[in-house]
């Protein structure tokens, strides 16, 4: 008998890095051919040359091209059975194909769709349930994955009333020979691998290095392997977080992954207690760990999860220790250091339990038992309609322009690999969900139409006390005189905005309206959990809460708007099914580049919080029909990130300039109780946003010292809401929140802007302007705004340079008024009305 085994990984070959496809493939194959059938095992080209074409008696490895070469393979080699070992292969076989194929799930595509592409979950699991569908048997890692795959088949049409046509085949290997330990006998525990999205391993790491550290002897170390997926040209290599960089290098030592014989060597000769913790989930709980096997596989007994079905085993067979929480770990260590005559003894069990539950000869008997008698399936209607999987094309895609050379390796290899295609073809296949209600909502969205427009995001807006909310707030009052009505959306289900002609009235939506959703505290945690900045969690609801969806809906079939604009990233989420499913247009406001304003913001953000913060920016900025930036900064920033430069657009700040003219200046002297002899500085913004504060404290810290020593006299207003607790400064007043700044900031000597951080455009300064004022800002506080250096304001970086800018402004009232005068005729262009214009011509 001869079988193909298809799959997404090389061969194992213990001179290269080796993927788990690989490892899978090595003992199913290992395990058929000791049975006595032929083995062909089959990779896509790209992936590298065989180093044997023959590589053990009875397995030949042989590559394709692209769809027809895999065709013609599989005609030559004439098999009785298909195993397919990486489930999009399916895609790439024959129609007509009339073989058994088997279908390795070992790894659930689902589950790991909901980590990797949170943004339409939809399109992945009706393309996984086309593929299923294609099958005939299928292999999962252990019985959690088949009581999961099983509902899948059944939505797939599969009649799984008698039994489903499933064998548990676990990650399988064989206990590898003794080693000789090496001279160093230091304790040695190990972990690591690809990183992946939905395997969060950092509490229980930092708990552990801190119980080496109090428990150890000062001779212990932890080694941390880590690396890119293989076969991933996109992925960036990993860098180690904020509290991972914290940890002590000669306690935890890294290196990059290994040729797959030197890491067995390793393991086998230089380490003791291999590591396998990660937040549980639904991914992690149905897991079968590569990595783990490995261990047991080199007699190194596991620290593991209890929340695993591998951990039943480590328990029954005393193999290593199983844990449930992070604070389990103290103990944990301290056992090991102070009774190593365990890590033997646990060790021995580890081998024991390879050879008894996991290895290749052992676990290979349900596949054979099928390949003895296979059955073709027969699977019925599927109980949710599928589009039909559109079939790769008959050649190789090169996604380069047919003008741009590119001989690369590298590039070969993006334009075969199936990962690189689906991503091609991902906009054609994932709208499982969408393809029902398209048609239908098509017609609808013609029925009634208006030029109406609905803006979705945050409900923080009004009043409109920090930047974003005067931007979206004016936004809306702008075009409100220009179409016949705005609407704002947001996380709020009871109450949405209806603004015409400039004015604000709110309005509720129905009751049973207000009841759809999901739990938002829950969205709320899980977008957390997966590494989203709690402090700003708020702004990525969409991506969890489908309730923005039927709202937007709502609205737009009740008020016939079509124009849909989302503020932030995550909220064209909702404007884009909007789009897809009623017609018109998606525009996506970017208020900043959101994921490089939260990497620089936050420094403990993991590295897989920023991966999924850059991926859903990214997502929905390629997904709608236009994307406006404050700034040509942010939108080069956006264009090197990868959105299409035809969607990108600068539109600068508004400001609402009839409010500066109408505003008289207030007596702040008389007000704050300020000497007249003291000129008044002014600043404004939110102090709960982190680079406000920082600025107040510099300003207090380092610029109003200088300037007292310079012999200037000074006294700063901060206005807005959150101010701190304490006293910064005694010449540094903290306001709170008001009205309206226009008074306050035409009754000022100065502004000043002392930020050292932050992204996108600097409102506070076109309010400055509008009021005539004078600034002093840093060069990173000017940002985003083509002023001319001493024109309009004067730029300084350094404290000193800074304070002595100021210092020069104050001493020369006519340079001073000159720069303002400047600076509202930098403004008198950038009226909100005027703004707003521009925005419909993208509409």
């Amino acid at each position: 008998m001869k079988v193909l085994l298809i799959t997404h990984g090389e061969f194992l070959d213990d001179s290269r890095i080796a993927s788990g496809n690989s490892v899978r493939a090595y003992y199913l194959e290992r395990g058929l051919a000791e049975a006595g059938i032929e083995i062909v095992h089959v990779h896509p080209a790209a992936l590298g040359t065989p180093a044997d074409p023959a590589p053990r008696p009875g397995i030949r490895v042989r590559v394709y091209q692209d769809r027809s070469t895999l065709a013609s393979l599989i005609r030559e080699e004439s098999p009785e059975a298909l195993i397919v070992g990486y489930w999009e292969l399916i895609e790439w076989l024959p129609e007509d194909l009339d073989l058994p194929i088997i279908l390795d799930v070992v790894a659930p595509r689902i589950l790991e769709a909901m980590y990797q592409d949170q943004l339409d979950l939809s399109g992945e699991v009706g393309r996984a349930l086309a593929c299923y569908r294609r099958a005939d048997r299928f292999l999962v890692g252990n019985r959690r994955q088949a009581s999961f795959l099983t509902a899948w088949l059944i939505l797939a049409g599969f009649d799984c009333r008698v039994a489903a046509p499933i064998d548990v085949l676990p990650i399988s290997t064989e206990s590898a020979p003794p080693m000789g330990a090496t001279a160093d006998i230091r304790l040695r525990l190990v972990s690591g691998g690809v990183s992946w999205p939905w395997r969060r391993t950092e509490r229980w790491f930092d708990t552990l290095v801190s119980a080496l550290q109090q428990q150890g002897t000062g001779g212990e170390e932890l080694t941390l392997f880590s690396g890119r997926y293989l076969y991933s040209l996109e992925e960036e290599k990993p860098v180690p977080g904020p509290r991972e960089a914290a940890w002590p290098a000669t306690l935890v030592k890294r290196h990059e992954l290994l040729p797959y014989g030197e890491m067995q060597r390793f393991l086998r000769s230089a380490c003791h207690v291999g590591i396998e913790l990660a937040d549980e989930n639904p991914e992690r709980w149905h897991s079968q760990s590569f990595r783990a096997m490995e261990f047991l596989r080199n007699g190194l007994p596991l620290i593991c999860n209890g929340y695993t079905e591998l951990a039943e085993q480590i328990r029954a067979q005393d193999a290593g220790w199983v844990i449930d929480h992070e604070d389990e770990l103290d103990a944990v260590i301290g056992e090991i250091v102070a009774r190593p005559d365990l890590i033997a003894s646990k060790s021995a069990n580890a081998l024991r339990l390879v050879d008894e539950r996991f290895h290749y000869a052992l676990t290979i008997k349900p596949l054979l038992a099928f390949l003895r008698a296979p059955v073709k399936a027969v699977p019925g209607a599927p109980l949710i309609a599928l589009e039909p999987v559109a079939p790769p094309p008959a050649t190789s895609i090169d996604p380069r322009p047919a003008d741009q050379p590119d001989d690369s390796p590298a590039s070969a290899l993006s334009g075969s690999l199936p990962l690189a295609l689906a991503r091609r073809m991902r906009r054609h296949v994932r709208q499982l969900s969408r393809s029902l209600l398209l048609p239908v909502a098509r017609a609808m969205g013609r029925l009634y139409r208006t030029d109406a427009v609905i803006l979705v995001s945050r409900s923080d807006i009004r009043p409109a006390n920090h930047g974003a909310a005067v931007k979206i707030d004016r936004t809306a009052w702008g075009l409100s005189h220009l179409v016949e009505a705005v609407y704002l959306l947001s996380e709020d289900r009871a109450i949405y905005h209806e603004v015409r002609a400039g004015r604000f009235q709110e309005r509720r939506f129905p009751r049973w309206l207000q009841r759809i959703g999901p739990d938002q505290e829950r969205v709320r945690e899980n977008l957390i959990a997966a590494g989203i900045p709690s402090g700003d969690a708020f702004l990525y609801d969409p991506v969890g809460d489908w309730s923005f969806i039927v709202r937007i809906l709502y609205l737009a079939l009740k008020t016939g708007a079509r124009t849909y604009q989302a503020e932030f990233p995550a909220y064209g989420r909702a404007t884009v099914w909007a789009r897809d499913l009623l017609g018109g247009r998606a525009l996506l406001v970017e208020h900043n580049v959101e994921y490089l304003r939260l990497a620089e913001q936050t420094p403990d953000l993991p590295a897989h919080g920023l991966r999924l913060l850059r991926e859903i920016e990214l997502a929905w900025c390629n997904r709608s029909d236009a994307v406006i930036t404050v700034s040509e900064a942010d939108r080069q920033r956006l264009l090197e990130a990868g959105v299409g430069g035809e969607r990108l657009h600068v539109i600068p700040h508004g400001v609402d300039l009839e409010q500066f003219d109408r505003a008289e200046p207030l007596d702040l002297h008389a007000i704050y109780r300020i000497p007249c002899e003291r000129a008044i500085l002014v600043y404004h913004g939110i102090y709960l946003y982190p680079p406000n504060l920082e600025a107040m404290e510099v300003m207090a810290r380092e610029i109003l010292p200088r300037l007292e020593r310079l012999g200037v006299a000074a006294t700063v207003l901060a206005i807005g809401a959150y101010p701190p607790a304490l006293t910064l400064h005694p010449h540094l007043i903290f306001t709170g929140p008001v009205d309206s700044v226009a008074p306050y900031l035409k009754g000022a000597d100065l502004a000043v802007v002392p930020l050292q951080k932050g992204g996108g455009t600097r409102m506070k300064i076109l309010d400055y302007f509008a009021a005539g004022l004078a600034v002093v800002s840093t060069t990173k506080g000017a940002e985003g705004i083509p002023i001319k250096p001493g024109v309009q304001a004067s730029l300084a970086d350094d404290h000193d340079g800074f304070a002595q800018a100021v210092a020069a402004l104050l001493a020369a009232p006519e340079m001073s008024q000159r720069m303002g005068v400047a600076a509202r005729e930098f403004v008198a262009p950038l009226d909100w009305r005027t703004i707003a214009a521009r925005y419909l011509e993208l509409a």
